[in-house]
C-alpha cells in the first residue's frame, strides 16, 4: 500500500483518510494473528472483524460513500458484490460477523477463529486492490430496486459528522 497511489475515480491522489483506514486494518490483522498465536480467540476475532471494517470505510471514504456505521459497511460489501460480480465478498463478510458475534458469544473454536482470520486477510487484501483498479458502477438502467436504494444510502451524507482522520484510533497501541 502506498500512497502515491490515485483514486481511481478521479485521478487524484489518495486522500489521507483513505489510507488511514487501511494502514489500520492492516495492523489490526497483525494484531489478530498475535491474539491467536497467545490462544485469546475472542480478541483475535474481534480485531479481525475490525479489521474489515476499516478496510470497507477506507474503500468508501475513496469513492465518497456513506461509511458510518455496521450498516452502511455492510452495504459497501454488498454492493461491491455486485459491481465486481463476486458473490465471495458478502459471502466472506458474513464470516466476519460471525468473529464479531464470537465477541459476545464465546463459542468459536480456534480452527474457526484461524479460517476466519485467513478470511479477514483476503477480503482487506481484495478492497486494497480494488482501490487501485477504477470501479465497475452498474448502469442506472440496470438497477433493481435493492440496488438503488443501497446506492441511495451509501450516497447520502452521514446524519452527524465522521471521525476527521487526526481524530482516528491510535496505532501506538498494534504492532508495525
Amino acid at each position: 500500500m502506498t500512497m502515491a497511489n490515485p483514486n481511481p475515480e478521479t485521478g487524484q491522489p489518495r486522500n489521507d483518510k483513505s489510507e488511514r483506514y487501511f494502514l489500520i486494518s492492516q495492523r489490526l490483522l497483525k494484531y489478530a494473528q498475535e491474539q491467536l498465536e497467545r490462544g485469546d480467540t475472542i480478541q483475535a476475532s474481534e480485531k479481525a472483524y475490525r479489521a474489515v471494517f476499516h478496510a470497507a470505510k477506507g474503500y468508501g471514504e475513496l469513492r465518497g460513500w456513506n461509511h458510518f456505521n455496521h450498516y452502511r459497511v455492510g452495504l459497501i460489501y454488498d454492493q461491491l458484490s455486485d459491481e465486481e460480480s463476486d458473490l465471495t465478498l458478502t459471502s466472506d463478510f458474513g464470516i466476519i460477523e460471525s468473529l464479531h458475534n464470537n465477541l459476545l458469544e464465546y463459542e468459536l473454536p480456534t480452527n474457526r477463529v484461524r479460517g476466519g482470520l485467513d478470511v479477514a486477510r483476503r477480503l482487506v487484501e481484495r478492497l486494497d486492490d480494488l482501490r487501485d483498479t477504477r470501479p465497475n458502477p452498474m448502469p442506472s438502467s440496470s438497477l433493481n430496486r435493492e440496488q438503488r436504494r443501497r446506492l441511495s444510502l451509501l450516497m447520502q451524507p452521514p446524519s452527524r459528522e465522521q471521525v476527521p482522520a487526526e481524530e482516528l484510533p491510535s496505532l501506538d497501541d498494534l504492532p508495525e
